[in-house]
């Protein structure tokens, strides 16, 4: 790649690489620190999973009294749940919006926090100095190759994609053989017949009743809350097994896989078997599959099963997690999760530190942890907790020009005190 001939088209204090809810955080913390913010986007919505993956749903901050996320992300629930835009499930764990008024919101906190976001671009390359400080990043989009320049860099895409790129240290999968999780495809049915519909426990015990060819044992669906009564459910029941989320030839055939699924659970199950669905259709399918799991950071600390099990806290922590350990079966049927937590545990900041560079940091997924604990700290709420942190840090990186000189103790403080002019 010869660098003198792509041209450069932005400089920035920092560079978010994605645009989901861990993306979106660390890009508004960021900005509420008072830097100059660039964001790219590989789809043309920002929101990720919640968004592009039509889930509609952000988990994880909560079970019951116990809380673990707050922050931005409560922030950010509270406000569309003060539009009439959300409504609350499991204890205050879930989360369910319909995807465009998350959208709408997003756009609304970019627009607010000047990010300069550019869609339908792709992370090509990072350019690393032998000092582990990376300089530019090589993006491709519609105009072709371009390079842009920051002082800082947050990965928030999900896969680990510019800490790959960077030559950090990265694990796939679980341990015993690299499989990840099973990946979904949400689609969305509409033409619901409301007034026939079963009860939502009645209709899983329609489905356990006897084997199915899509590999999960119960059902998983959720209204999509357009206000009032709505006659759209957003289906996350498709499981495509021994999946490759890091090939261009995996993904599409995770996507083929999960449409065939899809058809099954729509005209065998849905229409066949539950009341209410004689008519109903396939209104959509999500533009963005479901990852679980694909690369996981190497980072100073790894957590671990063992971490997320007892409750453990740490003196660098900077996020929560209190969802399951929910590893959906790499190659067999899904059975739900594996066991329940009845407190948060901590996550610390030597999470989202990859080896080998000085200027990056995690925001969203591939945290440093163990396949096991990552079932857990992988939920949307964490991620975004992460991301807040991440986008905190990134300001004392820049003045330290190291991640790992920072006094995290500011970091935490920063978390404590943040008010969010553009929620106010």
């Amino acid at each position: 790649m010869n660098l003198q001939n792509i041209p450069y088209h932005g400089e920035y204090d920092v560079l978010v690489c994605g645009s989901g809810m861990g993306g979106i955080t660390a890009a508004c913390a960021a900005s509420e620190m008072g830097l100059k913010v660039g964001m790219i986007e590989y789809f043309g919505e920002p929101g990720g999973i919640p968004v592009n993956g039509r889930l509609g749903s952000i988990s994880g901050f909560a079970k019951g009294d116990q809380v673990a996320v707050s922050g931005f992300a409560r922030k950010f629930a509270d406000t569309l749940n003060s539009r009439g835009k959300a409504c609350v499930q499991g204890g205050g764990s879930n989360i369910n919006l319909p995807p465009a008024d998350i959208a709408k919101l997003v756009w609304e906190l970019i627009d607010c926090y000047h990010i300069d976001l550019r869609c339908y671009t792709q992370l090509v390359d990072v350019i690393k100095a032998d000092d582990g400080t990376i300089t530019e990043a090589i993006v491709c989009g519609k105009a072709g190759l371009q390079r842009v320049k920051a002082k800082f860099f947050i990965d928030a895409t999900g896969d680990g994609d510019a800490a790959a790129l960077a030559g950090c240290p990265v694990a796939v999968g679980r341990e015993s053989d690299g499989k990840v999780q099973s990946a979904t495809l949400v689609f969305i049915i509409g033409g619901i017949d409301l007034e026939k519909l079963p009860a939502y426990m009645d209709v899983r015990k329609v489905w356990k009743s006897k084997e199915r060819p899509v590999p999960i044992n119960h059902s998983v669906y959720q209204f999509v809350p357009h206000g009032g009564k709505t006659n759209e459910i957003a289906v996350n029941m498709t499981h495509a097994l021994n999946a490759d989320p890091l090939t261009s030839e995996g993904l599409t055939a995770i996507r083929r896989e999960c449409m065939k699924q899809a058809d099954y659970l729509l005209n065998e199950f849905f229409r066949k078997e539950i009341p209410g669905f004689e008519n109903a259709w396939i209104a959509q399918f999500a533009p963005q599959v479901g990852i679980r799991e694909s690369r996981r950071i190497v980072g100073d600390y790894t957590l671990t099963t063992d971490d997320v099990l007892s409750a453990r806290h740490f003196d660098d922590e900077i996020a929560q997690g209190i969802w399951s350990i929910d590893v959906h079966n790499p190659d067999g049927i899904h059975t739900g999760c594996s066991q329940y937590l009845s407190a948060p545990y901590g996550i610390p900041y030597r999470c989202i530190t990859p080896q080998g560079v000085k200027n990056l940091l995690i925001a969203g997924r591939p945290i440093s942890a163990d396949h096991v604990a990552h079932s857990s700290s992988r939920i949307n709420a964490s991620c975004m907790a992460v991301g807040e942190a991440a986008g905190f840090a990134a300001a004392l990186a820049i003045a330290s020009k190291d991640i790992r000189k920072i006094d995290v103790k500011k970091v935490q403080e920063l978390l404590k005190n943040a008010e969010y002019k553009c929620f106010q």
